[in-house]
């Protein structure tokens, strides 16, 4: 089945016998104004805090989660508080969450994080506080990357029987509950099991001690500190993020908040402006965006100004424009990996050698996403040398007309959201139309992103 959309002409191609998505970008401009999509971070944590309120906690442990958009990983947290013990009613105008907390109040075998790399660490602690066995497992990439390696010792450290998958992944059994005391956990890949250990630990019957090795991705912790703080539960921490202590048998109160616009899903339609709207026109306008968020992501912000962007901010609403030239910059991305994509797609447009530092924290995404990034943007004529350690240098176009020569007009986002965003919002200013496979993955994050960009396309 082929549909045309009115305006960009993406061509839906379903191919029923492994369901995949291919689109077709027909290069043009980008103008007019959208709001950005929801913060899946904020959201899973919050949904995790939700469910941790107590069945007896005043107001009848409801707590109310406004604007809070759904896509493939705040669902299968959804449903995983459910499968947990919590109620959950949605209010009136659909994006309002109603959860009541009542965690274990069911106790099930099996806890399905879909693909999502923050739910299979946030819900793993949290699973081992139940003195029933809870498998955690998932499908698709998260079962072979290696999410469970880092959590095995610090967990049984701490009180819980584990049973552990093959190679560090997936699936991992576990039961307790934790019982508090020391443990060191390495930081250096992820901060996500430490954010699910920050937040299960409130339930222990003794104090935790976390003491963290090489913390990386700090704004996420302050993130998952915010929401504990909202949620009524105390941590006192190192400020480099190197030791925590929780107090045991702390109790999360319910609460009313709103979910964040994501800094993450909103990088590659901040960059689309940059490159891909009228030359030194109005540009696009994104709203919903908190200029003091704790979300690392927001650092987009400074790479644009580094490119030399046209950019303008009044209240969360972000406008940026193209310039006559962008530069080409440097940016340290390793507390923000998931820029690392929206950033290649603005080199790629920028004059001279741009050097982007923290690919060591790439390599167990949803695809290994370094070396995904020079494949995809290799055949839309970008050059990409990874060859010095933890690091990813992009050489900027040198066309006369300041379009992508394309060399391959397949390209393919293995399955993963950023890479399928990243490469549609580039090729908007290819030379001639490409085809994206797989893109059906930004569902994972972003499931109105071809829509929203539909929107704002011009030919």
């Amino acid at each position: 089945m082929m549909q045309h959309c009115n305006k960009m002409l993406h061509h839906y191609i379903q191919q029923s016998h492994s369901n995949v998505t291919i689109k077709e970008i027909i290069p043009g401009k980008l103008q007019g104004r959208i709001a950005s999509p929801t913060s899946k971070s904020y959201a899973q944590r919050a949904l995790a805090a939700a469910l941790l309120v107590p069945e007896s906690a005043h107001p009848a442990g409801w707590s109310e989660l406004r604007r809070m958009g759904l896509c493939n990983d705040t669902s299968a947290a959804l449903d995983a508080i459910q499968r947990l013990g919590a109620s959950v009613r949605y209010g009136d105008n659909r994006d309002t969450y109603y959860i009541e907390g009542g965690f274990l109040r069911q106790a099930p075998a099996e806890l399905h994080i879909g693909e999502s790399g923050l739910s299979a660490r946030l819900f793993t602690p949290i699973a081992a506080q139940s003195p029933t066995p809870i498998t955690i497992t998932g499908h698709g990439s998260i079962l072979r990357r290696p999410v469970a390696a880092s959590m095995v010792a610090p967990l049984r450290r701490l009180g819980a029987t584990v049973t552990d998958g093959a190679n560090g992944c997936l699936p991992l059994t576990v039961s307790g509950p934790l019982r508090g005391g020391t443990v060191e956990v390495d930081g250096s890949l992820s901060s996500q099991f430490i954010t699910g250990l920050l937040m299960a630990s409130p339930l222990s019957e003794a104090e935790t001690r976390l003491l963290v090795r090489q913390p990386r991705s700090l704004p996420y912790l302050a993130m998952t500190l915010e929401v504990l703080r909202t949620f009524g539960i105390e941590v006192t921490h190192a400020p480099d993020y190197t030791e925590f202590v929780i107090p045991g048998r702390q109790q999360y109160r319910p609460t009313v908040c709103s979910i964040e616009g994501d800094w993450s899903g909103a990088s590659c339609l901040l960059v689309g402006g940059a490159i891909a709207s009228e030359l030194r026109g109005a540009g696009i306008i994104v709203e919903n965006l908190n200029p003091r968020s704790l979300q690392a992501d927001r650092a987009i912000i400074t790479a644009l100004e580094r490119a030399g962007a046209i950019l303008a901010s009044s209240g969360h609403l972000w406008t940026v424009g193209r310039p006559a030239t962008l530069r080409s910059f440097e940016f340290d991305a390793t507390d923000c990996p998931d820029l690392f994509p929206a950033l290649v797609a603005l080199a790629a447009f920028c004059s001279g050698t741009t050097v982007l530092r923290g690919t060591n924290r790439l390599t167990h995404k949803e695809s290994d996403r370094a070396a995904t990034l020079a494949t995809e943007f290799a055949k839309l004529g970008v050059e990409i040398d990874l060859s010095t350690p933890d690091t990813m240098a992009i050489r900027g176009i040198s066309t006369s007309d300041g379009s992508l020569t394309v060399r391959d007009p397949r390209l393919d986002s293995h399955n993963d959201h950023r890479i399928a965003m990243a490469t549609a919002v580039a090729a908007l200013r290819a030379d001639r139309p490409v085809t994206i496979t797989h893109a059906e993955a930004v569902e994972k994050s972003y499931p109105h992103f071809w829509d929203d960009l539909d929107t704002l396309y011009t030919a």
